[in-house]
């Protein structure tokens, strides 16, 4: 009886350290010494070697960034404008963020980042005050989107919407205009 109880117990262990659940909000890539094994999509109780494997979960629903100081840009008329955005994205391929970014959210959100600032950058500069706050601002929008899109491909992730919460001018330049 006790060689039965410690072999239950000793599968018991074995199948705790060979099972792992995978939620449907997750993917998971199975690591064996750092290198991809497998990727698991479905959800579910899925095997992995005890102790030899790793898993590594990745939420694959949607994801925001959402800037928390407005970024300061130049149009073509050299004034500046304050513009305060946010970007929905989520991961689209887990093995190719996984490799690009090592998994790590806060890189993923930089490159997006910085993506869309350099975009911005350049469709301001092309564009004076009026278009920006209230002409294209849609047009501008759908651009960055498709821009940062291409761009978030390489490592994995979709861009799902690029907006412009707001675009105000800065306090000395609404003064100025004011006054005039």
């Amino acid at each position: 009886l006790p060689l039965v109880l410690a072999g239950a117990l000793f599968a018991l262990i074995v199948a705790s350290l060979a099972l792992f659940v995978v939620d449907q909000r997750q993917n998971a890539i199975v690591l064996r010494f750092g290198e991809i094994v497998k990727v698991v999509k479905e959800p579910g109780l899925t095997f992995k070697l005890p102790l030899i494997d790793n898993v590594r979960f990745f939420d694959v629903r949607v994801l925001t960034i959402d800037t928390p100081e407005p970024e300061r840009f130049l149009t073509s008329e050299k004034k500046n404008v304050l513009v305060d955005l946010f970007i929905k994205w989520r991961i689209h391929e887990v093995e190719k963020y996984y490799v690009s970014v090592s998994g790590d959210e806060m890189r993923a959100q930089t490159r997006l980042l910085q993506t869309i600032n350099d975009g911005l950058r350049a469709e301001f500069g092309n564009r004076t005050v009026h278009d920006v706050v209230s002409g294209e601002r849609d047009k501008i929008m759908e651009l960055m989107r498709q821009k940062a899109n291409e761009d978030a491909q390489k490592i994995g992730v979709e861009v799902l919407d690029v907006r412009l919460k707001r675009v105000d001018l800065p306090h000395e330049v609404s003064e100025s205009v004011y006054g005039r």
